[in-house]
């Protein structure tokens, strides 16, 4: 059958204000989300706070209009929920304007099209209270486990098995494992549910997809916590996939979550009912609903509330022993989560604090040595991080950065930001409102989809938020070929193209150094994005580093020329301030070009930036000074 007799099934979800505090919605909410929703197919319901569209269309997934529908949709209720002085009103709502797919924009989506059966039997799990990883186990043990679905044995139009498609959600790279004989692989992975998630899984025999589910992180969008991800899952069921027995029966074991109070504690996945939907304990602990549906002839039939069976009020009791157990544990692990996957609750704010306790070591000899050789920089900072580690490297240098910058502040200043992750850790350290009404920039602009809440419109956004007083400015990334395409696109906009010409007069200018890794948000990333350049390659055409997306030689040139047709093509699409330029500007006295930049991997791309003279202030680490002065 051809794709015009395929049903969509959408599933958009968004925390948009609770009623009261975090534990339900409104009625007057979930009214209005009908209202809009009778003008569709759809049906709106809700798990604790968080709102549920559930649509059917044939436009297929990712559809621009479905989802300004669904954004739409939630900015009514966003207001509503202001007017009700709601709790966290519009608070999964993280972009300003839609732009064309809510993917990244903070709502949940899971989609799947196909083509309707005989029989269409659909479940929709919804939660609350946790994050993509929840359904890891529940989704493997409905599609691999013959424990819990003995069709995989039994029914030979389910014993080859299915593959899974697995993503690292904060690397976005993605793996295709096929059950059974790629299982040890797929647990490898999926038993780390805060990092790795399940978002597809298909029939092997005929690569029919069987579920989809939201694997949309907030933290990682928004930079910092903003509540949790609250996932959705989509299950088709019978007639060659698991049975509705099969598919709910992995929640009859409540297993161990992240989320449940702010976010930052592990509690059970507590199956309920639509009516006791709503998480209150410690908010908490996290709970899952399933709504059933008969899909018929693209419309939806139902819900039944599947979890309202009594048959699982023995797994209820068991969530609330865990719970009371896990609750014991007060702030320490493993109730409270691990540090690493706490990076992006509100833990950071604290660990900041307390982190401002203690000094940071300064390597004055070091400075002074450096300064002799390197005459034209205004400022040194050479700090010891006590550890030969590159991400301590990244976070002690970025605090000091951050220091250094309250330092030089005065009111009104006007900052540009480059990207890269330590530059991230900068904005993270700044502590709120010690800067006054500053003007915040993006120093580049230029097109690229790796680890996109690095980039300088992104890092813009973040630093914004610790300034009440703050002027912000963002310049739309358009899908142009050249910098002078982009410039002639915006000359039609007088305030776009006033924003972009005051980039190159900013005060201070935050920049971070590149070296030859793919896996960076600069001038590498678009290489493999746009030539599939490898870090070898680039290396063969003379590149050791880049400074705002310039690629830089070894004697500290960049390499923008017409010599090697690659690296032209590709400079040519880098919008921003570019090397030349900061040269020119970093030899003014009345600007600040700060270069924040170490670790021992950088210590060749740091010495090619010093030796073109593209800053006046180097904050770096002792490693990467002591091999500068050996030089």
């Amino acid at each position: 059958m051809g794709s015009e007799n395929k049903i969509t099934l959408s599933v958009i979800k968004a925390d948009v204000g609770g009623w009261v505090g975090h534990c339900s919605s409104h009625p007057d909410m979930l009214a209005l989300a009908q209202e809009h929703l009778d003008k569709i197919d759809g049906q709106a319901l809700n798990v604790g706070d968080d709102v549920e569209l559930i649509m059917t269309h044939q436009r297929g997934e990712n559809d621009s209009e479905i989802h300004k529908f669904a954004w739409d949709t939630f900015l009514d209720l966003t207001e509503l929920a202001k007017r009700m002085k709601l709790y966290g009103a519009g608070q999964d709502m993280l972009a300003d304007a839609f732009s064309g797919n809510v993917k990244g924009m903070g709502p949940g989506v899971a989609e799947m099209s196909f083509v309707e059966r005989t029989s269409e039997p659909v479940i929709i799990f919804m939660a609350d209270k946790t994050s993509p990883g929840a359904w890891n186990l529940p989704v493997f043990r409905m599609f691999a486990d013959p424990f819990n679905t003995p069709g995989l044995v039994i029914d030979p139009s389910m014993h080859r098995g299915f593959r899974f498609r697995v993503l690292d959600v904060f690397e976005e790279k993605e793996w295709i494992l096929s059950c059974p004989e790629d299982m040890y692989d797929l647990l490898v992975l999926i038993g780390a549910s805060g990092r790795y998630v399940i978002e597809n899984v298909y029939r092997k025999r005929d690569n029919e997809v069987a579920a989809v589910a939201s694997s949309q992180k907030l933290g990682l969008i928004a930079g910092r916590y903003v509540g949790k991800d609250d996932p959705v899952l989509i299950v088709r069921a019978q007639s060659g996939l698991p049975a509705v027995g099969e598919v709910l029966e992995p929640f009859a074991f409540p297993h161990l979550v992240e989320g449940w109070m702010r976010g930052s504690h592990h509690g059970p996945l507590m199956p309920v009912s639509f009516a006791d939907a709503r998480p209150i304990r410690f908010d908490g602990p996290p709970r899952v609903i399933a709504a059933g549906y008969q899909l018929t002839n693209g419309k939806l039939i139902g819900p039944v509330d599947l979890f309202s069976d009594v048959a699982y009020d023995e797994t209820r009791k068991e969530a609330s022993r865990i719970a009371t157990y896990m609750r014991r544990h007060g702030p320490f692990e493993p109730h409270r989560l691990g540090l690493h996957e706490m990076e992006y609750t509100t833990l950071p704010q604290v660990m900041a604090f307390i982190f401002e306790k203690s000094a940071i070591p300064r390597r004055s000899d070091l400075e002074d040595e450096l300064q002799k050789l390197f005459p034209h920089l205004r400022e040194l900072r050479v700090v010891d991080p006590g550890i030969r580690d590159f991400d301590a490297i990244q976070k002690t240098i970025a605090r000091e950065a951050a220091h250094y910058l309250e330092e030089i502040a005065w009111e009104g200043m006007k900052v540009g930001l480059s990207c890269g992750k330590t530059l991230y850790y900068l904005v993270n350290y700044l502590e709120p409102e010690r800067l006054s009404r500053p003007h915040i920039y993006p120093l580049s602009l230029t097109r690229i989809f790796a680890m996109p809440g690095l980039t300088s419109n992104a890092l813009v956004g973040m630093m914004s938020t610790k300034y009440p007083d703050a002027e912000a400015y963002n310049l739309p990334s358009m899908p142009v070929t050249s910098r002078e395409e982009y410039e002639a696109q915006i000359q039609a906009n007088p305030e776009l193209l006033k924003i972009y010409r005051e980039i190159w007069e900013v005060d201070v200018m935050l920049l971070a150094i590149g070296y030859l890794a793919v896996d960076k948000p600069g001038f590498m990333a678009l290489a493999q994005q746009e030539l599939k350049l490898s870090g070898e390659d680039l290396a063969q055409k003379g590149v050791v580093a880049e400074i705002n997306h310039t690629p830089i030689s070894a004697d500290g040139e960049p390499l923008i020329d017409e010599k090697d047709p690659q690296l032209a093509a590709l400079t040519r699409r880098i919008v921003g301030v570019m090397a030349p330029e900061l040269r020119k500007l970093a030899a003014q006295k009345d600007k600040y070009l700060v270069a924040v930049a170490g670790a021992p991997e950088k210590t060749e791309a740091i010495r090619a930036c010093l030796k073109g003279r593209y800053f006046n202030v180097l904050i770096t680490d002792a490693y990467v000074a002591e091999a500068l002065v050996r030089g």
